[in-house]
């Protein structure tokens, strides 16, 4: 059993870094901005590109930065029918969040487009619209928080939320010089990292400052880039 109890090491070092995990959720929704690598793209009506995050990502945020300690409920479920045939379901979130014994509850309406049959007659699955609405009210919940806010704001700047820092130095975090290196080593120009980096992370580039874009990802981020560059270049630069 000795061999499968922890060393007083690792119990520290796991303890450490949940708390650097919480405080680099805490960061993020102070500063209300969503890591790139987990800002996802689709169309929208009229073509448009619409980012927007998924459910797994706001319910990551929350365990790291409330440490488990918040609860969603979904209600007040309605379906909503269009010429006696139901057309989209909504439901009411209401989500509650703890810190150093303070609680914060949120509400908000979800709701979700419900799939019919090719025949039109009945639905693909009411419960899968429901699931979906539910998963909308608490995303729609936690931006209040300021999770993911600015995927839902048009007139979002960082820097209008965030504390004052220092200048970041020209030549970028540790992470990003790394990132550049490799991105040098491949001889690959801008217009071919920004293909890479929407084919491998979903996230468009849409400057022409590298070491400002990749100063944006966290270091958990940054690791996962510079390990997928590695294997690019050891791949001899094929995508």
């Amino acid at each position: 059993m000795g061999s499968e109890m922890m060393k007083p090491t690792e119990v520290i070092a796991e303890a450490v870094q949940r708390r650097l995990d919480q405080m680099d959720a805490l960061r993020r929704i102070a500063t209300q901005a969503t890591p790139p690598s987990e800002i996802r793209v689709r169309v929208g009506r009229g073509g448009m590109k619409l980012k927007y995050t998924d459910g797994a990502y706001v319910i990551r945020t929350l365990n790291q930065a409330f440490g488990w300690d918040w609860d969603f409920v979904a209600d007040n479920e309605e379906l909503l029918l269009n010429n006696g045939k139901p057309f989209e379901v909504k439901v009411r979130g209401i989500l509650t969040v703890r810190l150093n014994g303070q609680a914060v509850t949120k509400t908000q309406f979800g709701c979700q487009p419900i799939e019919m049959l090719k025949s039109g007659e009945s639905p693909v699955s009411l419960g899968d619209a429901y699931k979906g609405a539910a998963t909308d009210a608490m995303k729609k919940c936690a931006s209040l928080l300021g999770i993911a806010l600015d995927l839902y704001d048009s007139d979002y700047k960082a820097e209008k939320y965030a504390e004052a820092e220092p200048e970041a130095k020209p030549t970028g975090s540790k992470g990003t010089r790394e990132i550049l290196r490799l991105i040098n080593e491949l001889q690959w120009g801008k217009d071919k990292v920004a293909t890479w980096m929407e084919e491998h992370f979903n996230y468009a580039i849409e400057t022409d400052d590298m070491a400002g874009v990749f100063d944006t990802f966290g270091v958990a981020e940054q690791r996962k880039i510079f390990v997928a560059l590695k294997a690019a270049f050891r791949n001899g630069g094929k995508r």
